[in-house]
C-alpha cells in the first residue's frame, strides 16, 4: 500500500512551524542553493540542469545522506533503527513530524537550509528524502533512488521532507498543466545559453495550504558563426544530452526554440530541400577546392531549424579538352562530372549541390563506356570495370556525368555459350551472350553493349562499385 498524500494528521502538522503564506508561487526559474549556488540536477552534478553550483546534503551515518548531490548516499535504509542522531534546528525537543498512521520517522535532521528524513511504514517500502531551501523560499526535494524532483511551498524543514516522502511514494500523483520559466538566459549574435525549470502543480487537496510541483529541467547551448547562420548546439532534457546542427539568423534566436524542442521529446524528421553552409574555398591556376556542410532541415520556428549536416567537398581541375574535370564527395559517396567552364570559385561552388542525393538528374543521348583497367580475362572467365559518360542536367545545370559499370562473363566449359552479368549503382542484370567461339577477352568486350541494353548506368552520388553477381545460371 503506497502512502496516501496529506492524511488528516499530516494536513494539521504541516501548518506547525511552516511560516509563509498560502499564496501560489510558480516554480523558480533559477534554482538556488542555500548558499547562493545553483541547484544540481538529478544526478547531483553541476550542468545536469541549468546551473553549476551545489548544495551540500546532510552528512552522518545510519543511512543519512553524504556529499553534495542532495540525495542519500550513505548507509542502508533500515539499518539505523529509530535513533535520532540530532542535527535538529534549535536545541531541545524535536518538532513533531506528521505522517499517516502506520508510518514513523527515522533519523530526522534539519537546519535552516536543509533537511533529511527516513520514513518507515507498516505496508510500504522505506523512503529517505532530502530537501534544501531555494533562494525564493521554496524547498526542492528528491527521494533516494528516484529521479523525480519536487518543489514545495508553505512547508519547511522536516515538514517539507515529510511531504516529499509521501509524494515520492505516490506513483501517479494528480498534476496540472506544465509551465516552464527561463533561467540564465544569455545570448549574442554568435552564441546563446538558456536553462529552463518546468513544473506541474500537484493536487494536494483543499485541507492544506501546502503547494507542490513535479519538476523537470532542460537547457540549450549553441556556438557558431552568425555570418553563415550555422551553430553547433547541445541540449539537455533531464540527464539526456543531444547534439544538433542549427540554422538561425542570430544566436539571440536559437536557444529558446531548441530548449523547448528538447523538452518536447519529439524525434526530428529531416526532409525537404537541403541547405549548405559554406566553409573554406581556394582557387588558383591548378584548379579550385571548396568545403561545406550540407543537409536537410527540421523547422523549429519560422526562423530557426535543426539541420542534419554532413561534410561535403568539391574540387575541379582543368580538363584535357577544355572546361573542368570535377567531383564532389561526402563521407561514403562521390560523384564525378565534367563542366564546360574553367575551374574557378564558381565551378566549385556549383559542384557542391551536385552531391545532393535528392537532386534531379536527367540524362540525354546514350552513354559511352571505356575500360578503366587492363583486361582481366583468365581461362573461361573475364571481368572489367568501365567508365561511362553521358550528357545530363542536374537541377537544370548542364554537365557531362560520369558513372561506373562493372561486368563479368563466364562459361561452363570451352565451346559452351558465354553468360554475362553487369552492375551499376544498386542495379544489376544477367543475360546470355552466346558467342561460344569467342575468347574471354572478346566476350567481355562484346558484353558492354548487352549490359547497356539490360540496365541503365547510374549517374549521381554513389559508394563503391558493387561487383556483378555470378553470371552462370
Amino acid at each position: 500500500m503506497k502512502l496516501r498524500l496529506l492524511h488528516t494528521t499530516l494536513a494539521l502538522g504541516l501548518l506547525v512551524g511552516c511560516g509563509g503564506s498560502a499564496s501560489h508561487h510558480p516554480p523558480d526559474a533559477q534554482p538556488q542553493g542555500g548558499e547562493g549556488g545553483a541547484a544540481v540536477g538529478p544526478s547531483g552534478t553541476g550542468g545536469d540542469r541549468a546551473t553549476g553550483g551545489t548544495t551540500a546534503a546532510p552528512s552522518g551515518g545510519n543511512g543519512t545522506g553524504t556529499g553534495g548531490n542532495g540525495t542519500s548516499t550513505g548507509g542502508v535504509l533500515g539499518d539505523g533503527g529509530s535513533e535520532d542522531l540530532g542535527g535538529m534546528a534549535g536545541a531541545g525537543a524535536a518538532p513533531a513530524i506528521s505522517l499517516p498512521p502506520g508510518c514513523t520517522p527515522r533519523t530526522p535532521k534539519e537546519t535552516a537550509e536543509i533537511c533529511s528524513l527516513a520514513v518507515d511504514c507498516d505496508k510500504a517500502p522505506s523512503v529517505r528524502t532530502n530537501c534544501y531551501r531555494l533562494a525564493s523560499g521554496l524547498w526542492e526535494c528528491q527521494c533516494a533512488n528516484q529521479e523525480r524532483i519536487f518543489r514545495v511551498d508553505n512547508v519547511a524543514g522536516l515538514q517539507a521532507c515529510a511531504l516529499s516522502a509521501q509524494l515520492c511514494a505516490d506513483d501517479s500523483p494528480v498534476v496540472g498543466d506544465e509551465t516552464c520559466e527561463p533561467a540564465n538566459d544569455a545570448s549574442d549574435a554568435d552564441s546563446c545559453s538558456i536553462d529552463l525549470a518546468c513544473g506541474k502543480p500537484i493536487d494536494l487537496g483543499a485541507t492544506t495550504d501546502a503547494q507542490a510541483w513535479l519538476m523537470r529541467f532542460g537547457s540549450a547551448h549553441c556556438n557558431g558563426d552568425s555570418s553563415t547562420r550555422s551553430f553547433n548546439c547541445s541540449c539537455l532534457n533531464g540527464t539526456l544530452t543531444s547534439n544538433y546542427g542549427l540554422l538561425a539568423d542570430s544566436g539571440d534566436l536559437a536557444c529558446g526554440p531548441l530548449a523547448d524542442f528538447c523538452l518536447s521529446n519529439v524525434t526530428p524528421t529531416f526532409s525537404g530541400k537541403e541547405t549548405c553552409v559554406p566553409g573554406y574555398f581556394s582557387s588558383n591556376s591548378q584548379g579550385c577546392q571548396r568545403f561545406a556542410y550540407c543537409g536537410a532541415t527540421f523547422p523549429l520556428t519560422g526562423g530557426v531549424s535543426l539541420a542534419s549536416f554532413k561534410e561535403r567537398f568539391a574540387t575541379c581541375v582543368p580538363g584535357s579538352g577544355g572546361g573542368s574535370e570535377c567531383s564532389c564527395s561526402e563521407s561514403d559517396t562521390a560523384f564525378s562530372f565534367r563542366l564546360s567552364t574553367a575551374p574557378n570559385d564558381a565551378s566549385c561552388e556549383s559542384s557542391i549541390p551536385n552531391c545532393d542525393r535528392n537532386a534531379a538528374i536527367h540524362v540525354t543521348g546514350t552513354p559511352t563506356c571505356e575500360p578503366l583497367y587492363p583486361d582481366t580475362s583468365v581461362g573461361d572467365t573475364c571481368g572489367a570495370t568501365l567508365s561511362c559518360v553521358q550528357d545530363a542536367t542536374i537541377d537544370n545545370r548542364s554537365i557531362v556525368a560520369e558513372g561506373l559499370l562493372g561486368l563479368t562473363c563466364a562459361r561452363a566449359a570451352a565451346g559452351m555459350p558465354w553468360w554475362c552479368s553487369c552492375a551499376s549503382g544498386a542495379d544489376n542484370a544477367r543475360f546470355q551472350l552466346g558467342s561460344a567461339g569467342s575468347t574471354a577477352a572478346q566476350a567481355c568486350s562484346q558484353a558492354t553493349a548487352g549490359c547497356l541494353e539490360h540496365l541503365s548506368v547510374h549517374f549521381g552520388p554513389s559508394g563503391d562499385l558493387v561487383p556483378p553477381p555470378d553470371p552462370l545460371p
